[in-house]
């Protein structure tokens, strides 16, 4: 007889991670066209608004007949969790635990594992559950706002960006610092293998460190970015072009991408590389003012320096969309066809 009683998610039950605030996109939208504020991209300055860039806390449930004295939850995409296993504890004393930043549209399965007074393990029988197909997929990385998915989009050929391989938000060590848990989740729950730093000299010089957050066990490369229409010179191209082969290369996943407030340098090469994988346009500006949830002030997509951005993507090509724009853009870099098939063929499911 199993010592433990799933309670809650039900079986089969589909759970959003979006809170009301990430849901309500119209209203974002129409408070954004009324906000002319400039941006100073490496000047940041913190707003005063709540923080709306965490994903919603996902609540599970138990009883256990059982004295468990070390116990929690396991949440894997396979009923056997002979993969990737994420691991939340149990409240304390609680048979309650708090789970988050799971994949959207995946099927998952949960388990309680533990140990009673004795040391010998205790395991529950698995219950599924699936999150709702919704994008982007918000992390929760505690200590720093504004961390995504690049994954998780649908594009316009039906498929959709792989999600795991990229994440997307700022610092973890100046202007805002990211705490122990959260760097051992970003590290240890969603493995992350290189921390792609695209921070400039003068940024890095500030820093306690020296450069990187995470332990030594992630590879830390820095590639100083601009952002909006400043990436328009030869050594950004071939900046740019050193950014873009770190994501050709599978060894490199999972990367952690990051500037200040992974709002604009990180927001260019992020609408850059979803656009060449076909994600739809007003997908690609929508991820772009979502910043606006996070605490680095308002994004609109109609903004000087936006639209600087966009107008120096027609410069490289008359068609339509955001897509062929971008594809140009990255030739012009030197980056090759072949290079960007490889690309899709990595991110594409």
């Amino acid at each position: 007889m199993d010592t433990f009683t799933l309670i809650t998610p039900a079986e089969g039950e589909v759970l959003t991670q979006h809170t009301p605030e990430q849901r309500d996109f119209k209203t974002l939208r129409e408070r954004l066209k009324t906000q002319e504020e400039r941006i100073d991209w490496l000047h940041l300055k913190q707003s005063e608004q709540a923080d709306h860039s965490i994903p919603k806390i996902l609540l599970f449930a138990w009883k256990s007949e059982a004295d468990c004295v070390a116990h929690g939850i396991e949440i894997a995409e396979d009923p056997q969790f002979t993969g990737h296993v994420l691991h939340f504890a149990a409240l304390p004393g609680r048979q309650e635990a708090q789970a988050h930043s799971l994949k959207t549209n995946t099927q998952y399965y949960w388990r309680i594992a533990g140990v009673d007074a004795t040391g010998t393990p205790l395991c529950s029988q698995a219950s599924s559950f699936r999150t709702a197909d919704e994008c982007p997929r918000w992390i929760f990385f505690e200590g720093t706002p504004n961390v995504r998915d690049l994954g998780g989009w649908h594009t316009m050929d039906g498929r959709r960006v792989r999600q795991g391989l990229v994440y997307r938000g700022g610092e973890m060590n100046n202007h805002q610092t990211a705490t122990p848990e959260g760097l051992r989740f970003a590290e240890h729950e969603l493995g992350i293998r290189t921390d792609l730093d695209i921070r400039g000299q003068a940024e890095l010089d500030m820093l306690p460190s020296g450069g990187p957050a995470f332990s030594p066990h992630v590879r830390w490369l820095n590639i100083p970015l601009a952002a909006y229409a400043d990436i328009d010179t030869a050594e950004q191209r071939a900046n740019y072009a050193k950014a873009f082969r770190i994501f050709s290369n599978p060894a490199n996943f999972p990367v952690y991408m990051h500037c200040w407030g992974g709002a604009d340098r990180t927001g260019t090469l992020v609408f850059l590389i979803n656009a060449v994988l076909g994600v739809p346009d007003e997908w690609l500006l929508l991820d772009y003012e979502m910043t606006a949830l996070a605490t680095w002030g308002a994004r609109s997509r109609d903004n000087e320096l936006f639209q600087g951005f966009l107008a120096m993507l027609r410069s490289y090509s008359s068609e339509p969309g955001y897509q062929a724009q971008a594809i140009a853009y990255w030739n012009a870099c030197g980056i090759a066809d072949a290079e960007i098939a490889n690309l899709k063929g990595l991110f594409l499911e």
